[in-house]
């Protein structure tokens, strides 16, 4: 008990000033929450249970204002971005909050959520390259900063590329955004899992010709310490293409349920 109570203690700490160096926060597990749309979210706000909407001390968020707080959604909020490049403006119900619940009970370890993601970005948009007007350089330079144990990747993305025959490069920028990272971060084992693409949606499908050929490259991704869910089934907002609320939940918890299996097979160590 005594451990847990320093925790929440230094939890408090962080959270009592306005701006937070990244150095003063207590110690947690980080996780980078990155791809597109479906992880900023699209799920309703006001479909949020009133227990959602209370937040958990033992959940942090390293905004994308570069200040720490308690984790609410939205995760992805734009006001007072500092990054342009990643600025989401729509962001609202995604599937980091979930994820952290559920890791919060397997793995009993505080949690902070890092957001990384762009509404709209293809995969050749997270191309390896530091400078801090990209999507890379700005997560990267984010999850450095948010210090803590760099615990895990969460990557939900492929809609984009579901428009164009670039989509048959999918897997090979997947492995690359993967590997850059990985040496990046000084993190050769870093856990990493990511979504295969929900259903081909049925609202203006003709956009999507290639969405089957994502899936199938999402499908044959085979690397190290890397696990995908899939997003099938799931249940959409009206333009059946977003998550709603509901489905960001289970999402959420199925990529918990992966991380923690990547974790216990000694991942991340």
């Amino acid at each position: 008990m005594k451990g847990a109570a320093a925790v929440l203690a230094a939890f408090a700490l962080a959270g009592s000033a306005a701006a937070v160096r990244p150095e003063r926060a207590a110690p947690f597990d980080v996780y980078v929450l990155a791809g597109q749309s479906n992880m900023s979210g699209r799920g309703a706000l006001a479909a949020l249970t009133p227990a959602e909407r209370v937040a958990d001390p033992r959940i942090r968020l390293y905004g994308n204002d570069a200040r720490w707080r308690d984790a609410l959604d939205p995760l992805d909020d734009a006001a007072d971005q500092i990054d342009a490049v990643s600025a989401d403006r729509q962001a609202a119900v995604g599937p980091g909050l979930p994820f952290a619940r559920r890791m919060l009970r397997g793995r009993g370890r505080p949690v902070a959520l890092v957001p990384c993601a762009k509404g709209g970005s293809a995969i050749a948009a997270w191309h390896a390259d530091a400078a801090p007007d990209t999507l890379y350089g700005s997560c990267l330079r984010r999850t450095r900063e948010a210090r803590g144990r760099l615990a895990g990747l969460l990557w939900y993305q492929g809609e984009s590329d579901a428009q164009a025959p670039t989509a048959d490069l999918w897997s090979d920028r997947f492995a690359a955004l993967v590997a850059a990272l990985r040496q990046d971060l000084a993190a050769p084992r870093l856990p990493v899992v990511f979504v295969r693409i929900a259903d081909r949606p049925t609202i203006n499908a003709d956009r999507y010709p290639y969405w089957t050929m994502v899936q199938d490259r999402q499908a044959s991704v085979a690397l190290p310490c890397v696990a995908m869910v899939s997003a099938g089934g799931l249940t959409r907002n009206p333009d059946d293409l977003h998550l709603d609320t509901g489905a960001q939940r289970r999402l959420g918890a199925r990529i918990a349920e992966a991380m923690i299996r990547l974790q216990r097979r000694g991942c991340g160590r």
